[in-house]
């Protein structure tokens, strides 16, 4: 698994059931990386572990490759183009909502990590070039670390934020 606080990258086996992988984070307080790599985003420095827990709120975002739950739980969306400020990160992507729900509410009332799918991630103080924006087709986006949100339009001509006074603060927790 690889996830993302906002100062490094956590690069390492967790032990996870089978079934999606939000669930089960969602589930848990704490995750265990084993053969653990942590790198910092400002300079690049690696540290091997062989063993760290990180708590689950102090994680900004997780990658998710190939695991995509049981299909007979997957419901019918709206999927909605999105641009979010998640700590050091900018993610656009599209976050997805039932045909009956009002737009965006998966920000509000989606459990802590939310799925947003065809994602872009743009870490602009990336010290490699090569971690500086990657694409995945999910990603988990710690709903308590996004800053600011905003839907967008067309995404290939939205500017990369509006102005402080126009930006839609972040959300407060919904009810458990």
């Amino acid at each position: 698994m690889v996830a993302w606080a906002e100062d490094c990258r956590v690069d390492g086996e967790v032990d996870l059931e089978d079934g999606r992988v939000s669930d089960q984070v969602n589930g848990l307080e704490l995750l265990t990386f084993y053969g653990a790599t942590l790198e910092a985003i400002e300079d690049g420095h690696h540290v091997a572990m062989d063993e760290v827990e990180v708590a689950r709120r102090e994680l900004s975002l997780i990658e998710v490759e190939g695991r995509r739950g049981d299909p007979a739980r997957r419901l019918r969306t709206i999927a909605e183009p999105v641009m979010l400020e998640v700590g050091p990160f900018v993610v656009t992507g599209k976050v997805h909502r039932s045909p009956t729900s009002p737009p965006l509410v998966a920000l509000e009332r989606w459990s802590r990590f939310l799925p947003v799918t065809d994602a872009l991630v743009e870490i602009p103080a990336a010290a490699l070039p090569e971690r500086a924006s990657h694409r995945h087709d999910v990603l988990l986006v710690n709903r308590d670390r996004v800053g600011r949100y905003r839907a967008v339009v067309d995404p290939a001509a939205a500017p990369m934020w509006i102005p402080e006074s126009e930006a839609t603060p972040a959300v407060p927790d919904a009810p458990a």
